[in-house]
């Protein structure tokens, strides 16, 4: 790893920032979910009281979960360019060591939550979840407002 790059804590202070920016404020990452909610919201009257393992996965949801594969390595890469490493592959490889611990860093609730959100981009039962999670969420939000 070339010294620009950051290690341990401040490694993960910077890859929370990235990725909080991306999920946040980066246009394409939003219209994905803006553009593809709507396929996950139609399931919570039927399957209220499931356990997310019993729930029933549309077959739209691969389909989705390849576009969100696809653009979340797009962004890797460039968080990974931006942070000094010759490729994601360094980037990820150094990332989940520091986050084993072998550094020492005790990542916060906020960082959790950002990585998970990361970590869902390489898993399809974590992508349907988080998937499942904001589409409930906007359903709150439009509960409370009186949209719904």
């Amino acid at each position: 790893m070339p010294p620009s790059t950051p290690e341990g804590t401040e490694l993960v202070r910077k890859v929370a920032y990235h990725f909080e920016e991306i999920f946040t404020d980066d246009e394409d990452v939003i219209m994905f979910f803006t553009n593809n909610l709507e396929h996950f919201e139609d399931e919570f009257e039927e399957e209220e009281g499931k356990d997310e393992e019993e729930k029933e996965h549309k077959m739209i949801y691969t389909e989705l979960y390849n576009e969100f594969e696809t653009l979340m390595e797009e962004k890797i890469s460039d968080v990974a360019e931006k942070l000094g490493f010759d490729d994601a592959t360094e980037f990820f490889s150094t990332l989940q060591d520091t986050l084993n611990g072998k550094e020492g860093y005790e990542q916060g609730e906020r960082e959790q939550a950002t990585f998970d959100a990361v970590v869902a981009s390489y898993d399809y039962e974590k992508f349907v979840k988080l998937m499942r999670g904001k589409a409930k969420g906007k359903m709150a939000m439009a509960r409370a407002f009186g949209a719904a």
